[in-house]
């Protein structure tokens, strides 16, 4: 039973590789976007400001999250998880239901390539804006860096490539 954490700057390309990951593993995915875009089609937009939605998005991340372990199975979760806290939480988690967790770090160095795929990258999640590098740079300021064992990825290098190292890195 695997706890599976991609995580990094939106528009890295880490969702995909998240649900790449999730059908050749055959484990759920479970994205925050998903879920927060639920809220606001609920009608629950006029009660919550971006800070509350985003709160509201990690506990409910976090509680499929646990349900799973609870039930051996495993989970991958797709956020930006860029705090300590929510680190601190899965990390938790797992060591709770005594489930391997491995964190994926997605990252694009490559400025000019990342504002591209941005550019370019429909999401298509129902109620959920398409980001703007304006965003990008808002999140940028509040990610903190992990300060534990975790896979690295340059995002430049093919799907494929990272995939392996994925797969590698988990089994």
């Amino acid at each position: 039973m695997k706890l599976i954490i991609f995580s990094g700057l939106p528009g890295t390309g880490k969702s995909t590789l998240a649900e790449i990951t999730g059908k050749r593993f055959g484990i759920p995915v479970f994205a925050k976007d998903w879920l927060e875009a639920t809220l606001l089609q609920s009608g629950l937009q006029p009660a919550m400001d971006s800070t509350l939605l985003g709160y509201a998005g990690y506990e409910l991340l976090s509680v499929l999250a646990e349900r799973q372990l609870m039930l051996g199975q495993s989970a991958i979760l797709d956020s930006v998880a860029g705090t300590r806290s929510i680190r601190a939480r899965w990390r938790d988690l797992a060591n709770q239901y005594g489930a391997e967790r491995r964190v994926i770090e997605c990252i694009c160095p490559d400025e000019v390539l990342h504002r591209e795929r941005l550019k370019t990258c429909q999401r298509n999640i129902p109620g959920w804006h398409e980001l703007e590098w304006s965003d990008i740079e808002k999140v940028k300021k509040k990610y903190s860096c992990w300060q534990e064992e975790r896979l690295v990825l340059d995002m430049v290098n093919s799907i494929e490539e990272n995939f392996s190292r994925v797969k590698s890195y988990c089994e």
